[in-house]
């Protein structure tokens, strides 16, 4: 368990560099779906998707605590355990969508899988990696908003 947190919160990392930078000038989002949701709503489906497609969310949370209203991470636990964790992951993206979120841009890259998926002014990075060895699937979430951005700014670069 404590490899497969490692590589969530590297991914989490990782997922968050890429997710920024969806701001118009001036600061506005480009988000303009008129789709306000919270963190923890954002969270809770997250959570539906994946547990619908078999999925259990890692005990972890590496959120700051200042950010956990301009943030979501949500990791599956050992996602290898699944009997196709590759359609899992398909499904749980396919949830995602049919509550509303958009998918964008997506890369793939050997065995790793990473997808944007956009809601309101949540951006939200789904990633996985299902090759030989450790195997993570983990999703990350940004409010972009102004509030937010600053909040990043300051808390992430401590």
């Amino acid at each position: 368990m404590r490899k497969v947190g490692m590589v969530a919160v590297a991914a989490g990392v990782v997922l968050f560099a890429g997710g920024c930078g969806g701001e118009g000038e001036g600061g506005s989002s480009s988000g303009g779906s008129g789709v306000s949701l919270t963190a923890a709503q954002v969270d809770e489906e997250i959570g539906a998707a994946a547990g619908a497609a078999g999925f259990t969310k890692a005990s972890f949370d590496t959120v700051k605590p200042k950010l956990k209203e301009c943030m979501v991470n949500w990791a599956a636990d050992e996602p290898g355990e699944e009997a196709d964790p590759g359609k899992a992951y398909a499904d749980t993206l396919a949830g995602l969508v049919e509550a509303g979120w958009t998918e964008g841009e997506a890369t793939k890259k050997g065995t790793a899988d990473v997808k944007s998926l956009k809601k309101g002014d949540w951006t939200l990075r789904a990633a996985s990696d299902l090759g030989p060895g450790i195997k993570m699937v983990a999703f990350a979430g940004v409010l972009e908003t102004r509030e937010c951005t600053d909040l990043y700014v300051s808390e992430l670069g401590k």
